[in-house]
């Protein structure tokens, strides 16, 4: 037989394999959830000579479009991640950065500097609440 034909039967069965999970045995708990077609806007800051976040604590709900404005007051680069939703963006002094992410997944999650920015750089930890 072709190796052509081998590669596409091997694909197509693949294929078939992850639609037969999809359908009949991924657990409800896991994959995204549905957008909600709601947006929430959230203003927060890195405080200065701090190595706070305000807010720190953020509550929403899933399936929200959120929207973070984040202004760093710092004289120096700072960083925003939540590593469950795939997001790690450098914040420049004296600016603001935006980052939209829409919370596909429900649960408690750790928000955190992820520049190296000072002696209060492991301090500097949020928490991401993502309601059902």
């Amino acid at each position: 037989m072709n190796k052509f034909i081998k590669l596409l039967l091997f694909a197509a069965f693949v294929i078939a394999s992850g639609v037969v999970y999809q359908i009949y045995y991924r657990p409800p708990g896991v994959g995204p959830v549905k957008a909600s077609g709601n947006v929430v806007e959230i203003e927060m800051r890195a405080k200065e000579n701090q190595w706070k976040w305000e807010p720190a604590e953020i509550r929403i709900k899933a399936g929200d479009l959120v929207k973070l404005k984040i202004f760093n007051e710092d004289n120096y680069d700072h960083g925003f991640a939540v590593e469950a939703f795939g997001i790690n963006k450098r914040l420049f002094p004296r600016r603001q950065t935006d980052i939209e992410f829409i919370a596909s997944r429900a649960g408690s999650f750790q928000f955190y500097c992820s520049v190296p920015c000072g002696q209060g750089h492991y301090e500097q930890v949020g928490s991401l609440f993502v309601e059902e």
